[in-house]
């Protein structure tokens, strides 16, 4: 039996996180904190959710060329966020470059390729907010530190994409030489594959990915906004500010390998980020819970009717993203 060291290692991640700050919580004042919080503002926060999910799906589109019509990319992200949830190993991410595939001329590794400037945009934003934010904060040490290694691994990622993209011939012929060594077709394939991707990093271009950029900056701000409402349901009158800061730590922490759904790390992200504004552990921990379990459900519930809209079914769109990870398509 082969084991997914990756997963385990995420599992146990998330184990520990989740210790850490479980351990120095009143179970009984977190139940309290529960009970007091109110959760009429849970209807803006999924609004601001709905939103981002929808502007997510706008700056997908543009990365891909307008080839898929936004309500397809609406349901191909959401189906991707749905596994992404509940499997490990980021499924989700081959799940919607398969179901694009098989509704547009653009191929897996072409998609691939917009998926992972998508998540580098995303932690540059991300880092964009935290810089902007961090006045406001108690303090800016740690996460600020953490923030700039993110930032600059992901601005270090997009310009290395789209330098190799426009080196694409050289870079494949250099590719060549350096697999000289493997069997002739698995290096065909892996050629093909590889030519396939930074086409699809080419086809971006600076303009589109400009657009991105902004969009990208929309999108943010709706998860924060929906952070915001679910943080002013168990802080009355919290600062904006805060939750921003919040978001950011959440999506920073993210990054780390974890258990699916990031479950346990997420929670410690918001617990850590939420102590720097002197806000109790219990009530802390019951709005991080709070946020990660609505999120979860807002984000099921879109992949669930994106699945029966696009005629997909889980298992079968399951079974379809493991074999593109055992074996892309051509």
């Amino acid at each position: 039996m082969k084991i997914n060291w990756r997963l385990v290692v995420g599992i146990l991640i998330s184990l520990v996180a989740f210790w850490l700050i479980v351990k120095d919580v009143d179970p009984a004042q977190m139940v309290a904190a529960f009970a007091k919080a109110n959760y009429w503002w849970l209807i803006p926060s999924s609004l601001f959710m709905f939103v981002a999910m929808w502007l997510r799906a706008q700056r997908w589109r543009v990365l891909l060329d307008h080839r898929v019509s936004l309500v397809s990319s609406f349901h191909f992200s959401n189906i991707g966020n749905l596994l992404n949830n509940v499997l490990p190993m980021r499924l989700g991410e081959l799940a919607r470059a398969y179901l694009v595939s098989r509704r547009s001329p653009v191929s897996v590794m072409q998609c691939f390729s917009t998926i992972i400037v998508e998540r580098l945009l995303d932690v540059l934003t991300v880092f964009g907010f935290l810089m902007i934010v961090l006045p406001f904060a108690p303090t800016d040490e740690v996460f600020a530190k953490a923030g700039a290694v993110m930032a600059g691994i992901a601005f270090a990622g997009v310009l290395g994409l789209f330098v190799a993209a426009a080196l694409r011939e050289k870079v494949i012929g250099i590719t060549q030489k350096v697999s000289a060594w493997l069997p002739a077709s698995l290096r065909e394939k892996f050629l093909h594959q590889a030519d396939d991707f930074l086409r699809g990093i080419q086809s971006i271009g600076l303009r589109k990915l400009l657009i991105s950029v902004a969009w990208s900056i929309v999108l943010w701000m709706g998860w924060m906004g929906g952070s915001w409402m679910m943080l002013l349901a168990f802080v009355p009158g919290a600062a904006w500010s805060m939750a921003v800061f919040v978001t950011c730590a959440l999506a920073l922490g993210l990054t780390i390998p974890s258990a699916p759904s990031g479950a346990g790390l997420y929670e410690a992200a918001g617990v850590a980020a939420l102590a720097l504004f002197k806000i109790p552990n219990d009530i802390a921990l019951a709005f991080s819970i709070a946020l990660h379990v609505h999120g979860f459900i807002v984000v099921s519930f879109f992949g669930v009717y994106g699945l029966d809209r696009e005629g997909q079914s889980f298992k079968g769109i399951t079974n379809a993203a493991q074999g593109v990870s055992a074996a892309p398509p051509q």
